[in-house]
Order: C-alpha cells, then structure tokens, then sequence
C-alpha cells in the first residue's frame, strides 16, 4: 500500500511552507501557479506542450552536457558521458538514444558566467529562463557555492520517455526541489524511517541500497518489501519538494524538463550536520587499515635510528586523509561545511560584504526563519562538533578560524 503525497494547487506563503513542510519536513507537490511567470514555460515549450527542440538546440546546442546512459550501471549509478547538447538532441530527434539523459546541468550558471553566452539566448530574450520561488530562497547552499566556488547545486534535466535517476538520497540530506517545465515523472520516495529497509544485508555501515526499486533482490535486500514508499505521478508545471533525508527514484514517463535545486538552511542544519558526522564515521572505518599504518609509523619502534624522538603529526595526517575522502566521496569536508555557515548567518545577519549578488541575490529577512531561530541551530552544531573525539577543530588548518568568526556572529547577533 502506498502512502499519500500532499498536494496544494495554490502556492504556498513562506511562512505557509515553513510552517507545514519545513518545520515538519513534510512533502509536497505545488501547483502551475508557483512558477507560472517562467520564461521556459513559454520558450522551450509548443502550444501543442511538445518540447520545442529546435528552439533548444539554437539557444544552448553549444553547451557542454553530461549524459549518463540509464542501460549501463557504473556502481550505483550510471554510465556517463561529455557531449554538446545539439548532439544529444539530435540523437533523440532521429530516434536514437532513447536512454540518454542530460543531467546535472549547470545551464543557469553557464549563461550567467560565460562571456559569450550561446547563440540566441541573450540576443532574443535576455530574461533568465526561471527564477527560485521565493520559499526556496532561503539556500544556504547555492548562496555560497555561488559566492565562493565555480559549482553549484542548479540543474537542468533532460530525458527521453524510460530514463531514470536511481534510488539515492540527496547529499547529506539536503533538500531538493524540482519542476518540470514539460512532461511527466513518477517519483517513489522512501520517508527517513524506512531507510533501514532499504539497504543490503549486512551493508547498513556503507549505506548500499538498493539501485532500481522496480526491480529488487529480495535475497541482497531482504527487508525492502517491507518498505511503503509514496510513489506519486507530477505533471507539467507541478514542482514536488522532497525534505531531507527521503530517499528516491524518479522516472521520466514521457520526454521531460526538469529544474531542479539541492539546498539547505538553518531548519535541516541539524541532519545535515548528522549527516556529515556519519559520513566521516564511515570513511574512518573503510580506512581503518591506513590509520594503523600511521600510528605505527609513529611508534618508538619506528622512530629512526639518529633520532630519539617518534614521528610527530600522524594524527594531522590521518585527518587530512579523512577529510580528502570525505570531499571527493561526498563533495563537501568539514571545512566547506563550516565556512557554508559562517556565510549563511553573515548574511542573515545582513553583512553584504561578504555577500555576491551576480550568482545569488540575496534574500530578503522575511524569506527565512527568525535570526534566533538560526543562531540557535547553528551553536548547538557547533557546541557538539569542539566535542567531537577527533579534534577536528584544531587539527583542520583554519577550521578553528571557521568556528570563531561563527561564534563572533552568534555574539553579536544576541
């Protein structure tokens, strides 16, 4: 039996979705009326709402893709590959390449940072082709990926009918938001309370689920018939919020557009933090074998023989290690993580001179929770993490940096 997803044809108030989803980490599908000022609502689409490819191949069939192939796993996820995305259309236009899909695609990042935007875009219609509904403004994520880093976490999807994204969870619990401008998607989503039924026998450390939850071994993973996920259909123009920590899977049920946004703020800070904590638990263990190469390495016995003293800063290295892994597993260190935050409360806080508005404006006080709200999240994380029993905080060069300028801001703000 599957369980209902929500559903609202009226957008919501912030402090509506605040309220009723955020707070609750509850789902929900929104309405046509959330995004209906859209300028790919009209550009990208036929009357007919068939995809207009031609238009898309003159505006962006320059851009660089990346395709993965939904026939070929490659570990829990899928083959994939570089191509223009004229390429990858014209294969869909002759009838070939029915499993590609265009995925993570930084089109709106691209347009903005590139000096020489593709042919069409700017000359016919310089208005953005979507903007971020303002309750997902509140992005701690995307305000400082795109202040600090050349990534960030917007995308655009594009799929024939029968692609897919595997069952996976968005990274450490994030949020996510996604809207399709045209087509049809089924989503299954597997609230945090099942996630233990989701993964391989005997793999709960390492965090193996299942890959296609329309085709699953009961044998590999014998408690996954036990799970209820909500399995939900969203049409044109509906946009689906998926709260942290849901696992997923979507297919595209026709030809498909998708913008989709991961994010985070000061209301999923504490699962993200968890998150973070049992990633690195993760890695220490998978790489236990190294960390005693180290220590012993550090040993009287192995000191050498002109020296009285051991080996010093294994322990520096060991995290080093740690947290390298961590980055390149996950995309984000404890480091990110940290300077994420100092530049979310500084700007709550209204401290534009850290701030850069050419990526992500900055958002309004009414469009997030109230300052106390925030500081208050972020001291509990941070009194935990100068608890932690790997002395990250001082072993992470410039992290206790980090931490001070964020206590600083606590201060102030009180």
């Amino acid at each position: 039996m599957y369980l209902r997803y929500p559903r609202t044809d009226a957008a919501p108030s912030y402090t509506e979705f605040l309220n009723e989803y955020l707070l609750a980490n509850k789902p929900v599908i929104i309405g046509p009326s959330l995004i209906s000022s859209w300028a790919a609502l009209s550009r990208w689409v036929n009357e007919d709402l068939s995809i207009d490819w031609e238009y898309l191949k003159t505006a962006y069939g320059s851009c660089e893709v990346t395709v993965a192939d939904c026939s070929t796993r490659d570990f829990s996820d899928q083959k994939r590959e570089k191509m223009l995305f004229r390429d990858v259309v014209s294969l869909w236009q002759s009838g070939n390449g029915q499993s590609s899909y265009v995925k993570d695609w930084h089109l709106a990042r691209t347009l903005a940072t590139t000096s020489s935007s593709p042919p069409g875009e700017d000359a016919l219609n310089p208005d953005p082709f979507y903007t971020t509904p303002d309750i997902f403004r509140d992005d701690w994520m995307n305000a400082y990926y795109s202040a600090y880093t050349e990534d960030d976490f917007r995308f655009v999807y594009v799929g024939a009918a029968g692609t897919f994204t595997p069952l996976h969870r968005d990274v450490y619990t994030s949020y996510s938001w996604s809207t399709n401008v045209c087509g049809h998607k089924r989503w299954w989503l597997f609230p945090p309370d099942q996630t233990h039924l989701l993964f391989r026998k005997g793999g709960e450390e390492h965090l193996e689920t299942a890959y296609d939850v329309r085709n699953v071994d009961s044998n590999q993973y014998p408690l996954f018939n036990l799970a209820k996920p909500t399995v939900v259909e969203q049409g044109p123009g509906e946009t689906i919020f998926v709260p942290s920590g849901w696992y997923h899977q979507v297919e595209n049920l026709t030809a498909c557009i998708s913008i989709n946004h991961n994010w985070c703020n000061s209301v999923n800070l504490p699962s993200l933090y968890d998150s973070m904590c049992a990633k690195v638990t993760e890695v220490e263990h998978a790489l236990e074998d190294v960390k005693q190469l180290l220590s012993q390495s550090a040993s009287p016995a192995a000191t050498d023989a002109t020296s009285s003293e051991p080996h010093k800063g294994w322990e520096d290295e060991w995290i080093a290690i740690v947290q390298d892994v961590v980055e390149k597993d996950a995309g984000w260190n404890w480091l990110t993580f940290w300077c994420m935050v100092r530049h979310a409360l500084a700007l709550a806080m209204d401290r534009f001179d850290l701030a850069s508005e050419t990526l992500w404006p900055h958002t309004p006080r009414e469009l997030m929770p109230s300052l106390h709200f925030i500081t208050e999240r972020i001291r509990a994380c941070c009194d935990d993490f100068v608890k932690r029993p790997q002395h990250e905080i001082a072993l992470v060069p410039t992290l206790n940096t980090v931490l001070a300028d964020i206590h600083q801001l606590i201060d102030t703000a009180e």
